[in-house]
């Protein structure tokens, strides 16, 4: 065994730690009567397990400068520890004898709780030493600034490595500084509002409505007309379905204790009638947070990376259906899951169903419907001042149309007098109406005098080209192959060129469309890592927004590929063209070739891009080429050769 230790601590140590190779191999049993101890299967699987490591290890190694930083953040820095870190010295052989998945796993949680790790798993394009210099220049410009607590905003660092990189790609192209602003400004100019356009059309003349209409319902009945006052302090439900929230309530805590076995409906609803909780929604988020409260704080690292799994699928289910553009809206997406998957203990479907109710309680709360269940109002003292919410329970609910008490109230003694009004609420004052002016005073003019020369102004016109019925010019036709007539082309290949710019464009927009989706991702990633810690699995969602954001970035990658495709085979149908013609021979600088291929005036940016790519093929057969502002001039072969 002595040998089998030195032999494995001189191949992977370092950057394995030896302690780490003992405590692996203290857990062998080898069979001493066995002539080749090293072809042992228990040692022939610790040594791809060691391989392994040692891979992980050498690729996610931390600088010196990171180290420091790391070490300065958890001694009471902004940036948080979001995952318990794995030092290699204090791993026991339990943790990792359950294979080398498990193992790796933790390796790379601990990488990425870094800064370093972070921006290699964002960004893995980028070479590591360049993050290394672009954070090492972050941190030290955050360490010159002595009058704010220095902190590094990762959002603003990965920006401007997206900078540099696209500003090299564009000088890798070859493009001058003019076309490098135009494309600067047709990225960061604003989306344009389009007015709608005025009908140009008479007017028509509106129907007369029926004057005999029925009413379905009777007019003394109008208890289901939805209220339309504005008071703050009185919430009035503007449901049209006319069913009890009573038993909406008990109906949506039978639904939810399908999902959290131990607890029943009861439970639920207990918290549904609390006044302290204004909306359905924040009542079930407080029964939510007390069922995950002990799971939260007994939950170990088996736990956390056990249910990454499942979050990662529930947000790649729940992301798109729910998430919007604004970034509230994403985070509180992302709250609801978490609560849920704490609250169901890790169990996928539960946490699905579960966030979808949050979801829907939210929506019904966020648009002002209040369709589903009770919602509590602030108690009005009898003076008709409200009481303040911070200081005084909530009071009565609002149960059709405001009437109604609240179950989760007292009725009795003295806390009968504290949580219900003596009296009515105040009436507000009606509202300051725009009255319509009399009959008589519509057509009063502005001024005095009603027989003052008034000035009229001209009449708009449309400014839209009207068409003449007789065109100047008759276009002409000709029969293709099959006897049907068609419209003459200007040229050969000009539907090719056509077709194959507009291929090229879509496929450039829809790679500009990717980058813009990857940048949001990064946005998000960022955000989420400097905010979350090990309580709110952060450092997992981030992970979860980085590894999307490379599929966008790999995407636009192939976009714009298949792009520069469309545009070669569109130029390759004219240079098999000219060298057809060439290979007729007989032109010389007595007898040149004229080749037009236009000025460029429309392709991207008005410059030429059939000319130059004729042009280099034509030189690299060896011919000489001349050209003019709109084509090129071939003056025969190099040496005067055929």
């Amino acid at each position: 065994m002595d040998a089998i230790f030195e032999s494995l601590q001189r191949e992977f140590c370092p950057p394995l730690d030896s302690s780490l190779v003992a405590a692996l191999l203290a857990d062998i049993v080898v069979d001493s009567s066995s002539t080749d101890v090293s072809a042992d299967p228990q040692i022939v699987a610790l040594r791809s397990i060691l391989i392994e490591l040692a891979v992980h290890a050498d690729e996610e190694a931390v600088p010196t400068e990171d180290d420091v930083y790391h070490d300065e953040t958890t001694s009471g820095s902004s940036v948080p520890d979001f995952c318990t870190t794995t030092s290699a010295s204090t791993t026991s052989a339990s943790d990792l004898s359950g294979g080398s998945r498990r193992s790796a796993a933790a390796l790379a949680a601990s990488s990425f709780n870094s800064p370093l790790g972070f921006l290699q798993a964002a960004l893995p394009h980028i070479p590591a030493e360049r993050l290394r210099r672009a954070f090492a220049s972050s941190s030290s410009a955050d360490q010159d600034d002595d009058d704010t607590e220095s902190e590094l905003d990762m959002w603003e660092l990965i920006s401007a490595l997206l900078s540099e990189e696209t500003e090299k790609e564009m000088r890798e192209r070859d493009l001058d500084e003019e076309e490098l602003s135009a494309l600067e400004l047709a990225a960061a100019a604003p989306w344009e509002t389009v007015e709608t356009k005025r009908a140009t059309g008479r007017k028509t003349k509106a129907k007369s409505k029926i004057k005999g209409k029925i009413a379905l319902s009777d007019v003394r009945q109008q208890q289901h007309i939805a209220s339309t006052n504005s008071n703050s302090f009185v919430r009035r439900r503007t449901t049209t379905d006319g069913l009890d929230p009573w038993a909406q309530l008990v109906s949506l805590s039978t639904h939810i204790a399908r999902f959290l076995p131990p607890h029943p409906p009861a439970f639920f609803q207990s918290y549904f009638h609390m006044p302290q909780y204004a909306a359905p929604y924040d009542a079930l988020c407080a029964a939510l947070y007390s069922i995950s409260g002990a799971a939260i704080n007994s939950a170990d690292d088996g736990d956390n990376l056990e249910h990454t799994a499942t979050l990662f699928g529930l947000l790649d289910v729940l992301l798109p259906a729910y998430s919007s553009n604004s970034t509230s809206s994403t985070e509180a997406l992302i709250t609801d899951v978490h609560l849920a998957l704490k609250a169901a203990q890790g169990r996928g479907e539960d946490a699905f169903e579960l966030v979808r109710v949050l979801r829907d309680l939210d929506d019904d709360r966020e648009s002002g419907v209040w369709g589903v269940g009770v919602y509590h109002s602030p108690v009005t003292s009898p003076s008709g001042s409200p009481f303040s919410e911070k200081s005084t329970p909530w009071g009565a609910a609002t149960l059709n149309g405001g009437r109604g008490i609240s179950r989760g109230a007292s009725t009795s003694g003295t806390s009968t007098s504290r949580t219900l009004p003596a009296g009515p609420a105040p009436t507000p004052p009606p509202p300051n109406l725009l009255r319509s002016p009399p009959p008589g005073l519509t057509n009063k003019p502005k001024n005095d005098n009603a027989y003052q020369w008034q000035a009229v102004p001209p009449r708009r016109r449309a400014t839209a080209p009207t068409i003449y019925p007789h065109a100047m010019r008759v276009p002409v036709y000709e029969r293709d192959v099959n006897g049907v007539r068609v419209k003459a082309n200007a040229g050969a290949g000009r539907v090719g060129a056509v077709v194959g710019a507009e291929g090229a464009s879509d496929f450039r927009r829809r790679a500009r469309e990717s980058m813009r989706r990857r940048d949001e991702l990064l946005r998000e990633a960022a955000r989420m890592w400097q905010r979350g810690n090990r309580r709110t699995m952060g450092g997992e969602v981030a992970w979860y927004f980085a590894e999307r954001a490379r599929e966008f970035q790999e995407v636009a990658r192939r976009e714009a590929l298949d792009a520069a495709r469309v545009m070669v085979s569109a130029k390759r149908p004219a240079v098999i063209i000219v060298n057809e013609i060439l290979a007729e021979g007989g032109w010389s600088a007595e007898r040149p070739l004229k080749i037009i291929t236009g000025r460029g005036t429309h392709s991207a940016g008005r410059v030429s891009v059939l000319k130059p790519a004729v042009r280099k093929a034509l030189e690299e057969e060896g011919w000489v080429v001349g050209g003019w502002e709109g084509g090129l001039s071939v003056r025969g072969r190099v040496g005067g050769r055929r």
